[in-house]
């Protein structure tokens, strides 16, 4: 099944994205999607993290892996058993155009496409079309309100299937758990790179943003998406108003 979605989804989204994501690794099915920042990293992470196998199309080739803050989920996506795939050469750079030539291809592997938010000019509504053309179907999120709901109230005029709720979603699209499913939990040991710096510079008090880049080291245009990633990741929770502190991993499985 074909995930997409806006880079500039709030809270809200990104972890429908990430149930999603979830919801399709219980059922067995494979995800696929296109790597970039916001809904489509929250729906790979959604699946790795819930043991299931997911398929990240490049936009570039293999050599310049984009965006470079999703390097660690990447990684994940590998060693879990998914993949990266890209129709590039490995040397080849992304670039603007190469991205909605990615998008045909996300749309031919799924079976259906689900857009979990996008805005009037979304990619996203790019990999629609391209489903709808195939003739399989899109699903899109209902009762958006705002700017990354504008591009699903057009597909849902165009004809597409409306969801209010994942597990609505999922019988729509045919799912249920299957027994037996492998499970899989991020651990912190498992962290390279900045994550590990950002992981290191945590601890159960809650901390903006501005001090963990102090505490750690890394780069103030970098912190918030390696936060971002671990938290997608399960390993760290924003408190609103309070910044980002661990997780309690011992406690995850219960």
């Amino acid at each position: 099944m074909a995930v997409v979605g806006s880079r500039a989804a709030g809270l809200s989204g990104l972890e429908e994205a990430r149930r999603i994501g979830a919801a399709l690794a219980r059922a067995g099915a494979w995800l696929v999607s296109g790597g970039a920042a916001g809904i489509d990293a929250a729906a790979h992470a959604g699946a790795v993290e819930s043991g299931g196998r997911t398929v990240v199309v490049l936009g570039g080739g293999l050599d310049h892996l984009y965006p470079a803050e999703n390097r660690g989920l990447f990684a994940r996506v590998v060693e879990t058993g998914g993949g990266l795939a890209a129709e590039a050469d490995d040397d080849q750079r992304p670039a603007t155009w190469s991205f909605p030539r990615r998008n045909r291809i996300v749309a031919a592997l799924g079976e259906a496409t689900v857009v979990v938010r996008a805005g009037a000019r979304s990619g996203a509504l790019l990999t629609a079309g391209h489903a709808a053309r195939l003739g399989q179907a899109v699903w899109v999120a209902a009762g958006v309100a705002g700017d990354e709901g504008e591009g699903l109230r057009l597909l849902a005029a165009a004809g597409a299937s409306e969801y209010r709720t994942v597990e609505e979603l999922g019988a729509g699209l045919g799912l249920a758990a299957r027994d037996g499913s492998r499970t899989a939990e991020a651990e912190p040991g498992s962290l390279g790179g900045e994550a590990a710096a950002l992981w290191s510079a945590l601890d159960r008090e809650p901390r903006g943003a501005d001090e963990v880049a102090r505490r750690s080291g890394v780069g103030p245009g970098a912190v918030l998406a390696g936060l971002m990633e671990l938290e997608l990741l399960g390993l760290v929770e924003r408190r609103p108003g309070r910044g980002f502190a661990r997780r309690d991993v011992e406690s995850q499985g219960e």
